[in-house]
């Protein structure tokens, strides 16, 4: 098969996942993302307009080595998720899997742009920076754009059972692609990193 033919062929394949996925998600009741309680934190995903529709994006949380299902993000959305202060790691997944770290602070919240990896195909949930000091940063003037004009989803009922089905592969891949993450080094890790400071309090 040509390099060609695959790539489209893997195009067709991933925009039928990402379809499926996308299915077991909702609109949210409400489109206000409210502050934390002072012993809680939340992250919001997004993906914006200009990050490529055709490939689909799972995001997790891993804790312990588990995998923790946030949501499927189709282009245009975000999923805003509320978990505890501390490390974290978060996964997203496309056809290949990339990682997010965070030493996340209590009461605040911190926001995740997830871009494609156009050499991979997988998707990079990357840290928006509040100092400024990255391309994706709340002091950016596109910043408000990106918040708004995406729409806030929840999973649906449907979504448990589906991870629950779907996990044991999700936590094959998780393992393969988590081994590679750590041959990255300190700085590379540091770029994919939330750091305290990143996050708002509204």
């Amino acid at each position: 098969m040509s390099k060609v033919l695959r790539i489209v062929s893997c195009a067709v394949f991933l925009m039928v996942l990402s379809g499926c996925a996308s299915s077991l998600m909702m609109e949210a009741p409400s489109q206000e993302i409210r502050p934390p309680a002072r012993d809680k934190v939340k992250v919001v995903f997004m993906r914006t307009s200009f990050v490529a529709s055709a490939i689909g994006a799972e995001i997790f949380d891993v804790t312990n080595g588990q995998l923790n299902f946030i949501g499927a993000l189709p282009k245009g959305n975000k999923i805003v998720y509320e978990t505890t202060p501390g490390q974290k790691v978060f996964m997203a997944y496309g056809t290949a899997a990339d990682f997010m770290l965070g030493n996340l602070q209590g009461g605040k919240i911190y926001y995740s742009i997830v871009r494609p990896n156009w050499g991979t195909g997988g998707m990079i949930p990357t840290p928006v920076r509040a100092d400024g000091t990255s391309e994706f940063h709340t002091k950016s003037p596109d910043f408000a754009g990106w918040v708004a004009d995406t729409k806030f989803i929840v999973p649906n009922a449907e979504a448990k059972e589906w991870f629950t089905k779907e996990k044991p592969r999700y936590q094959e891949i998780y393992a393969r692609y988590w081994a590679t993450f750590q041959q990255k080094s300190a700085d590379q890790k540091d770029e994919r990193t939330l750091h305290p400071h990143d996050g708002l309090s509204k």
